[in-house]
């Protein structure tokens, strides 16, 4: 029986990796099809999407100082790659997501809908103090569809189009590792006990505070391969009385692929480690910070425009090519972004997080070296989760068992149009649902969140975006690469 559960748990491990490598080649493909489509996609490398999985989403995005300190079930925080450090089990996640946007102008509404594979992870213990991740997620998305009209002067009525797509993704490897682990054991030698014995309280009052915090010092580090293609066309069509060979279309393909780095660090100690207050309800504070290092991402531009005729059932037929730049070398400027993320934890039963980020958008270089209307960005962010009781037993027990969880976001967006910032602010929710498993087996939970948002303003000439975003995802954990002490 043993050995049946070796081979089962090697060929899961290696369906996984199998897994991730399929979903690497088929999204590295040339045309990769979007997950949005917001006009204001069109902007820096698409929209950004969340590095939380499902029981972040639902608590606002705030993950920065979010860890897994306490018992099943564990799940991977790649906000925050120093969180590894504290997963005591291997665990597995995968989701997706959906959401449903009504786009207001003053022109009218238009209702969209999109789903999508958002992520799959795997995350690992490899000693006591030492964790590490790795996995599959999107990084940015572009989907826009947009039209405009114009009158020009002994001409007539010109019709401008403009589309959007594909977006770029991110392959990632990360490890963490608490490396002063071992300070709080050592606070308890000799020499530490003479000072008691001596009457030196507040000096051991004072270590003990220090040594329990640095032991809980994580540092961590994600290793990210950015790759994807990004594809702009622009149409120009002329009235038909003028004649359609001055009809004319621009198509850039951008291709990106680079390595991109992510660090993070954590600390956490007990609110009694300052002043021997002995509460029952073993509250604990949690500090995190997070950094992406700015980065110039290596790109490959290709760019066509023709003329072409349009057909009576709109299709296109080129005829004429008077411009082709293929294989440009250049770069994106990705700037620096960082977080800052304070916890509270009362057991396993409450736990608040509050983020707070800042991106510097202002420093943002397309492959051309325009900064596209783009802006500093602030963020700030507030989650909860309750769990009633873990080990309930009895009538309604499951619903004991469940994570409740309730979030708010807000940030001050990166885009600036007609002198408007376009700011996004949001309020979410959702349930962790246990789906089996106990202490010496598989335990696993469903995560469903739901997110309503809105961003920007109808007013000024722009487009509103009133959304519905909705994520589930799996988690699963598990006793994987752990020696047993006794057999």
């Amino acid at each position: 029986m043993k050995f049946c559960s070796i081979i089962i748990k090697i060929n899961l491990f290696l369906s996984v990796l199998a897994s991730l490598f399929l979903s690497f080649v088929i999204q590295a493909q040339p045309k990769i099809e979007s997950a949005t489509f917001s006009p204001y996609s069109r902007f820096g490398v698409g929209t950004i999407e969340p590095s939380g999985y499902a029981p972040i989403t639902a608590m606002g995005g705030s993950c920065t100082a979010y860890q897994n300190d306490t018992l099943i079930p564990l799940f991977i925080n790649t906000g925050n790659p120093a969180s590894y450090s504290t997963n005591r089990l291997t665990t597995m996640e995968f989701g997706m997501h959906g959401s449903s946007t009504n786009f207001i102008s003053d022109s009218g509404n238009v209702k969209k809908h999109t789903a999508s594979f958002n992520y799959l992870s795997l995350a690992f213990p490899i000693r006591k103090n030492m964790g590490a991740a790795f996995g599959l997620q999107p990084f940015s998305s572009v989907g826009y569809n947009s039209t405009t009209y114009t009158n020009v002067d002994s001409v007539g009525q010109v019709k401008n189009s403009y589309q959007g797509k594909g977006g770029i993704n991110q392959v990632f490897l990360g490890f963490a590792i608490r490396p002063f682990d071992k300070c709080w054991q050592k606070f308890y030698s000799k020499k530490h006990k003479t000072l008691l014995d001596s009457g030196y309280h507040k000096t051991i009052k004072r270590n003990r505070f220090f040594r329990r915090a640095l032991s809980t010092l994580s540092l961590g580090t994600n290793l990210n391969f950015l790759y994807g293609t990004i594809d702009y066309y622009s149409y120009i069509y002329f009235p038909y009385s003028y004649g359609t060979v001055f009809n004319t279309e621009q198509y850039t393909e951008t291709v990106v692929h680079d390595i991109y780095y992510q660090g993070g660090a954590q600390m956490a100690f007990d609110i009694d480690s300052i002043g021997h207050y002995n509460l029952k309800n073993n509250l604990k504070i949690i500090l995190g910070y997070s950094i992406s290092l700015p980065k110039k991402l290596d790109a490959i531009s290709q760019t066509t425009a023709y003329n072409f005729s349009s057909q009576s059932n709109n299709v296109i037929q080129p005829f004429d090519t008077f411009s082709y730049k293929t294989s440009v070398k250049g770069s994106i400027y990705i700037p620096l972004m960082q977080s800052v993320g304070l916890g509270f934890k009362s057991g396993d039963k409450v736990t608040v997080l509050l983020d707070g980020g800042y991106q510097q958008w202002s420093k943002f270089l397309g492959f051309g070296g325009d900064n596209q209307h783009m802006r500093d960005l602030y963020k700030a962010s507030i989650g909860i989760q309750y769990l009633p009781k873990r080990a309930a037993i009895g009538d309604w027990a499951y619903f004991k068992k469940i994570n409740y969880r309730i979030g708010a976001r807000y940030n001050t967006g990166n885009i600036v149009l007609n002198g408007k910032s376009l700011s996004n602010y949001a309020f979410s929710a959702g349930l962790g649902l246990p789906a089996g498993g106990g202490r010496f087996r598989l335990f696993a939970m469903a995560n469903i969140s739901a997110e309503y948002g809105v961003m920007g303003t109808s007013q000024y000439n722009l487009i509103q975006e009133k959304y519905f975003k909705f994520t589930i995802g799996l988690t699963f954990n598990d006793r994987w690469f752990i020696k047993s002490k006794y057999d």
